[in-house]
């Protein structure tokens, strides 16, 4: 992936992907095997902070990184503090949290075995790390339609979407294969599942938010400028069903630092 192309995406990200992945993350927080609740977690490629406010509602004091600078900036007063970094070289020492969690950043790795070694180093011997990716073989013909109302504005799918979809997604896409690359990285206790996530999207309307708050989205709709881009919005909404039911799988890793 070249250049940053989450950088401008922060605000969509924050008030429309995040209608899912918020609910997604809160999901994976929720697994953790022992308490947070005064305790320093990191939050690995935290983006614009889905994991993070579970994280805090728990009670846990985080610290987040990620590498778009631009999506750690949104609203940084008002969130924990972060630094910008690779999770595959995180500038914390050994045993430096007593948590990790990784949601939806593993998918994004050519090598998600490094990162979750990385994610375990940083981790105290016995304390949870936590990853969640979408499952490789999930398909939504609704978010297909909301897609083809983009391409038929004028959207072209990215060429650093279509090579992570193609080449980095399958890596972890599936339990077996988060399993495989827990164990690889040193990590104890793996529990990998494939599982369906309830995110509570039941109108159209917040299916094209979140899709369109997605980073593919984001630099062509702003060079659309707004009542273009609330034309597309309104003419993908109308290719949808009022009420609809998106329900992504997800996998889920629950682990242990050795």
């Amino acid at each position: 992936m070249s250049g940053d192309p989450y950088s401008g995406a922060a605000s969509r990200w924050a008030s429309g992907a995040s209608l899912v992945y918020g609910p997604a993350a809160e999901a994976l927080v929720r697994r953790c095997p022992h308490p947070l609740e005064g305790r320093l977690v990191l939050d690995a490629g935290a983006g614009t902070g889905a994991a993070t406010a579970p994280l805090v509602a728990a009670g846990a004091r985080v610290v987040a990184v990620d590498r778009s600078a631009g999506m750690l900036g949104w609203r940084a007063a008002d969130r924990p503090p972060s630094v910008v970094a690779d999770v595959r070289a995180l500038p914390l020492g050994d045993d430096a949290v007593a948590a990790a969690v990784a949601a939806f950043v593993l998918n994004h790795l050519p090598d998600p075995v490094r990162g979750l070694a990385e994610l375990g180093r940083v981790t105290r011997r016995g304390g949870a790390v936590l990853a969640s990716v979408f499952a490789t073989d999930f398909r939504s013909a609704l978010r297909d339609r909301v897609d083809a109302a983009a391409a038929d504005a004028g959207w072209q799918v990215p060429d650093w979407y279509l090579a992570m979809k193609a080449d980095t997604v399958p890596l972890v896409g599936d339990a077996p294969a988060m399993a495989r690359a827990a164990r690889e990285a040193g990590l104890d206790d793996v529990a990998a599942e494939q599982c369906t996530v309830d995110v509570g999207i039941e109108r159209a309307e917040q299916l094209v938010d979140y899709r369109f708050g997605q980073a593919p989205f984001a630099a062509w709709l702003d060079a659309l400028g707004v009542r273009r881009a609330g034309d597309v919005r309104s003419a993908a909404v109308a290719a949808l069903p009022a009420r609809v039911a998106y329900r992504p799988r997800v996998v889920v890793l629950v682990a242990r630092a050795r």
